[in-house]
């Protein structure tokens, strides 16, 4: 090892069910680290695909399946041997479920420990479909129990609505999942009239997210469109929904859909922006939702592709200032032509978005955060 690295200060981040190499894990917090020459990485997270280790960053496998609780009880063992073998000077957990052994080793270990809240999983479970209510309870209580730990350094949240919404969870930085990558700048854009254009979905695929509303509606948008196109790309959470989304796209050339049980690879979708007309967010309005700004917000407006949204006023009012999207009804299809020409006669992108929907407009303040612990 050479002086320099043997210098650097060793920093874990660890998750149980996200990618080791998670957009917002390894891409933001990481590539904000790595940016400093200060540390030292590893990550812990689930390995899809073999990960070889380089210069100063390592790899660890969190659990072999996913969907198995045997698999995610077994995952704590492991993160406790990883946690012994790589002694972090730094370790950011980003699940609840490693919580309460990174906080009781704590004291042996000397670390300094930072939770990244990327959600609010209690107020999430409202959001499964399969859960009944003494289910729902339950799991809350293990959430709650596992989050309220001691010894916690500092909260990073993804969310604004977090510190409202978990107020108990201080110190607090908000991180938001801004885009990781730099503005596209280009020309304001307007859509002449043709037979057909591209839609996209990616991310999450789940029915809280609206992903059938917006293939009925897509459907509709056919009947005038012919030769368009919705491309549906993303993790699929819920082996059911993925049959029931499979169903409601059979026999529908126009709709390229790749439903997966592992995470897109990030670089995957981001390149599927380039080829769209329009990325679509038929997001249902539910209360864990609506205060959020969705990580496909700061993508799209970052690569200057306008966005369809639901009534959102939170997002219509993050959108307003480069026009960057138009607001749709994915509910109402006897309109859903009538609305869609709507959005065709809008003229996008009439300012550059400055520079506060990138991450690195937050880089300052974080390594601050972490240089202060």
């Amino acid at each position: 090892m050479s002086e320099q690295s043997a210098s650097r200060i060793p920093v874990l981040i660890a998750s149980s069910l996200k990618p080791a190499k998670d957009t917002r894990a390894w891409g933001k917090l990481g590539l904000s680290l790595r940016e400093t020459e200060q540390f030292t990485l590893s990550f812990m997270g689930f390995l899809q695909y073999p990960v070889g280790n380089c210069k100063d960053e390592k790899y660890y496998s969190s659990v072999s399946n996913t969907n198995s609780v045997w698999a995610r009880i077994s995952s704590q063992f492991r993160f406790l041997r990883i946690l012994l073998m790589d002694r972090p000077k730094i370790l950011i957990c980003c699940t609840y479920e490693y919580l309460p052994i990174a906080a009781f080793f704590k004291g042996i270990l000397g670390y300094k420990l930072v939770y990244d809240v990327q959600e609010n999983y209690v107020k999430n479970l409202d959001l499964n479909p399969i859960l009944n209510p003494e289910k729902n309870s339950k799991i809350s209580r293990i959430i709650r129990k596992m989050e309220s730990v001691n010894g916690i350094d500092l909260f990073l949240l993804a969310e604004k609505c977090y510190a409202e919404e978990m107020p108990e969870k201080i110190p607090f930085l908000v991180l938001e999942n801004k885009f990781a990558g730099e503005i596209k700048a280009g020309n304001p854009i307007r859509f002449g009239k043709k037979q057909g254009y591209i839609f996209l979905i990616s991310g999450t695929l789940t029915p809280a997210f609206g992903t059938l509303e917006a293939v009925s509606w897509f459907k509709e948008i056919l009947k005038e469109f012919p030769e368009s196109m919705l491309k549906i790309i993303g993790h699929c959470t819920l082996p059911s929904f993925r049959i029931e989304l499979g169903k409601a796209c059979e026999n529908i050339p126009q709709i390229q859909l790749k439903s997966s049980n592992f995470p897109i690879p990030h670089e995957e979708i981001l390149m599927e922006y380039t080829r769209v007309d329009f990325a679509i967010l038929p997001y249902q309005n539910r209360e864990s939702i609506q205060d959020k700004i969705p990580t496909k917000l700061f993508e799209s407006a970052a690569l200057g592709v306008p966005v369809l949204i639901g009534g959102n006023p939170k997002w219509l009012k993050f959108l307003a200032p480069f026009s960057g999207g138009f607001p749709i009804d994915f509910f109402d299809l006897g309109h859903a032509s009538q609305q869609f020409n709507a959005a065709l006669e809008k003229e996008y992108f009439t300012q550059i978005p400055d520079d506060s929907v990138l991450w690195k407009s937050q880089h300052a303040e974080f390594i601050s955060a972490i240089n202060s612990l």
